[in-house]
């Protein structure tokens, strides 16, 4: 009798063991569903749009590749020591002519002395030849370097039309010849706005058939940026750079180096309706650890040239660093971080963000289950948001108007190996940041934990 007892018993207890496996297996499908349910039943929905219904209209994008894009910049041989690798016009507002302005990169030490003309509709015109060194020359510290960095000007003092491109011609070169550089406009040809620079995109009329302002764009350095790294080697910490930033309203990304961003990486990137510029880095001088920050200047002198009329923000970031403002850079509320900043006066371009050196563990999910930071680690630059108003050789001087945002404002994460921890220990970044900031955080945590 005892034995059918117990054999009744052990049923019992498998059969209970089984209900209870069948409930806890329904209980994780259904919480799998209510999250897809309360992701589908949210006001801004910014998930779904991004699947589905992108933020351009075809006609828009043309225009912005182009902007962006169009002519294409490489370096190539200007003499027999210095190479171009953009060449930007700008008309004079006040007074009649206007500017060339071309980013160069010499043999250290090699003579300057060029002349410059501009190709008007097939008409040569003559133009007056300047230069400057970057304003950064001996501030950075890379003594190492083989090169130097100039500005090259070439001025017409009166209205010859729109010209195409700019010729320079080395006159100390063993061999004389012009080399020609086609000219990307700086701004549009009568562009006057039209449509409130509040909202998503900014419709003006121009001599081309639109044009699109922006409210954020990012130039993203992989240039610079080490591609062997564990971050870089991880296609999800890679596709996490620009989801949280799409997440914050930044769609268009120009890439410098764009060969170097994995097929894996931009075929994923392509169904999430992002928009990528590719462009092409081919430097022709030694890259060391000492011209980096050099290099990275220049960089983000096209980068300001590029983005100015097209864009009201911009920021130069390599993959590893993403930034987390209090707000979304374009919304219809007054947290807009537009909306914000502009408490501040037109002349402040610049906006510092306090950089954490957070803990790459790449067994993380997300980027943001990272949490331990070294506050002993070094920031090798400042991250800088860039408000696009002033000219971009204003924004570039090292006395241009910086303000420097509190935490509360938002702040960046440069995300790193903590190989060699400081003397102080690991602090969660968590702690500092209050209450409204963090939610917001963990709303943008939640938008992209779907995606991945």
């Amino acid at each position: 009798m005892r034995k059918y007892q117990q054999l009744a018993l052990l049923l019992i207890s498998c059969f209970s063991v089984g209900i209870l496996m069948m409930y806890k297996s329904e209980n994780n499908r259904l919480k799998y569903v209510l999250k897809y349910v309360n992701f589908f039943g949210r006001n801004d929905a910014a998930v779904l749009r991004r699947l589905q219904n992108g933020t351009d209209t075809e006609d828009e994008h043309q225009l912005l590749k182009t902007a962006f894009s169009k002519p294409l910049p490489v370096w190539q041989l200007i003499g027999d020591s210095f190479h171009a690798y953009s060449a930007y016009w700008k008309r004079n507002e006040l007074v009649a002519g206007g500017e060339a302005h071309v980013i160069v990169v010499g043999r250290k030490g090699a003579v300057v002395d060029f002349r410059c003309n501009f190709d008007v509709g097939g008409r040569s015109v003559q133009g007056k030849f300047r230069f400057q060194r970057d304003a950064t020359e001996g501030v950075v510290d890379d003594s190492g370097a083989t090169f130097t960095y100039y500005n090259f000007f070439c001025q017409v003092s009166r209205n010859f039309g729109q010209p195409e491109y700019v010729s320079f011609s080395d006159t100390t070169a063993s061999t004389k010849r012009q080399v020609k550089l086609r000219l990307r406009y700086v701004k549009p040809v009568n562009a006057n706005t039209n449509s409130n620079k509040d909202t998503k995109t900014t419709t003006t009329t121009n001599s081309a058939p639109g044009h699109v302002r922006l409210p954020a764009t990012i130039c993203v350095d992989l240039v610079s940026f080490n591609m062997s790294s564990p971050f870089a080697r991880n296609a999800d910490a890679m596709l996490q750079f620009f989801l949280f930033h799409q997440a914050l309203g930044v769609e268009h990304f120009l890439v410098y180096n764009y060969d170097e961003l994995s097929e894996n990486v931009v075929g994923l990137l392509e169904r999430t309706k992002l928009q990528l510029y590719g462009l092409p880095f081919n430097f022709p001088f030694l890259q060391t650890n000492t011209t980096t920050a050099r290099i990275r200047q220049l960089i983000l002198t096209d980068c300001l040239l590029r983005n100015v009329n097209y864009a009201g923000f911009t920021m130069l970031l390599t993959p590893n660093e993403i930034v987390y403002p209090n707000a979304r850079f374009a919304s219809d509320t007054t947290r807009a971080l537009q909306q914000q900043l502009r408490h501040f006066s037109t002349e402040t371009s610049r906006f510092e963000l306090a950089t954490f050196a957070v803990c790459f563990d790449d067994h993380k999910k997300l980027l943001l289950d990272n949490i331990q930071y070294d506050p002993e680690v070094k920031a090798p630059y400042k991250l800088l948001l860039y408000r696009l108003e002033l000219p971009p050789t204003q924004m570039l001087l090292p006395t241009a108007s910086t303000v420097e945002l509190p935490l509360s404002s938002g702040f960046a994460h440069r995300y790193v190996d903590c190989q060699h921890v400081g003397k102080d220990g690991l602090h969660d970044w968590r702690n500092g940041v209050r209450e409204d900031l963090m939610d917001h955080i963990n709303a943008l945590r939640n938008e992209v934990d779907l995606l991945i």
